[in-house]
């Protein structure tokens, strides 16, 4: 259960893509942790490809999977998690 991100955080948006260009999509999947980052590893295909997981709080700023770090809020994002 140590992977296990609170209730709270099951809106998880991923941004991945290749060179300057990528898309935003809702995480549909299970909201660990771990399950994140093994999509994350599978969006990056080995290096061909970038991935970043941003996890939201309600009413709060949202903040990287990976590295723990705030990331302001960007309204391209509202559209994905809703």
């Amino acid at each position: 259960m140590k992977n296990e991100m609170k209730n709270e955080l099951a809106r998880v948006v991923i941004i991945s893509g290749e060179g300057e260009v990528g898309i935003i999509e809702p995480h549909t999947g299970r909201p660990t942790k771990r399950a994140v980052m093994a999509r994350i590893k599978r969006e990056r295909c080995g290096g061909d490809r970038w991935a970043k997981a941003i996890a939201y709080v309600d009413g709060a700023e949202g903040f990287d999977v990976e590295t723990g770090e705030p990331v302001a809020w960007i309204s391209e994002y509202d559209n994905a998690i809703d």
